[in-house]
């Protein structure tokens, strides 16, 4: 019995899609997506192509991304992650310290995601990433630094989802301050290592991906690639 095709649903973004999209990349998925987009400048943005349709689609908490697949009906970004990894029977930790691992990682990426929205959305954007990049980003990438030692992924020897979710946070850093992870490098050669996987690569080079926008024109950084 043939598998149902996969429709990912997100605003025409990477933010909180893009991890997704690779797992679905890497995983070799039949997949469709459903790109809701945003119109105007701020204040006046219209978005009304994605709540026109929110409470229609049968999602228990309906939010983006949502995933369908088939009968199944999902929203939370992490949640994805996980059952799609579960479904395809990769990217998942291997151990009880490779799950603890993973857990931890995952919470550290939750606390430098929030560090970015309050910056995204700071009233004084210039102050807020000068902060974010000189005092928060440091901070983090020490951790991780010390977190991977000599460990390939996130989880020690075995690529999972949540190598997916801070690799493209990293990279999302790399666009806000090209040599800021010069100083880190394991941090460094662990996101160089996750681009060069094959077909995270081929992704890459492909019309499916979309390197801008990386936030929404709401927020105050990352909608237009900085000259």
């Amino acid at each position: 019995m043939a598998m149902s095709q996969i429709t990912l649903g997100y605003w025409d973004i990477r933010a909180l899609g893009e991890p997704i999209r690779m797992i679905l990349e890497y995983c070799g998925a039949d997949y469709e997506e459903k790109r809701y987009q945003m119109f105007g400048d701020p204040p006046n943005v219209d978005t009304s192509q994605w709540f026109d349709v929110k409470f229609k689609l049968g999602l228990e908490f309906p939010n983006l991304p949502y995933l369908i697949d088939g009968d199944i009906k999902m929203t939370q970004q992490w949640a994805i992650m996980k059952y799609l990894a579960r479904k395809f029977g990769k990217l998942l930790p291997k151990s009880e310290e490779e799950t603890r691992r993973c857990d931890m990682a995952q919470e550290e990426e939750r606390d430098l995601w929030i560090a970015i929205v309050r910056m995204l959305f700071s009233p004084d954007i210039v102050e807020a990433k000068t902060i974010f990049l000189e005092e928060t980003v440091p901070k983090q990438l020490e951790a991780f630094e010390k977190f991977l030692s000599d460990k390939d992924w996130m989880a020690g020897a075995t690529l999972t989802y949540v190598d997916f979710e801070i690799c493209e946070r990293l990279d999302m850093l790399t666009e806000m301050k090209s040599d800021c992870l010069d100083k880190y490098p394991n941090v460094k050669k662990y996101k160089e290592r996750f681009f060069a996987l094959d077909k995270i690569a081929a992704y890459r080079r492909s019309e499916r991906f979309k390197e801008y926008p990386i936030f929404a024109q709401v927020a105050k950084w990352g909608f237009k690639k900085e000259i």
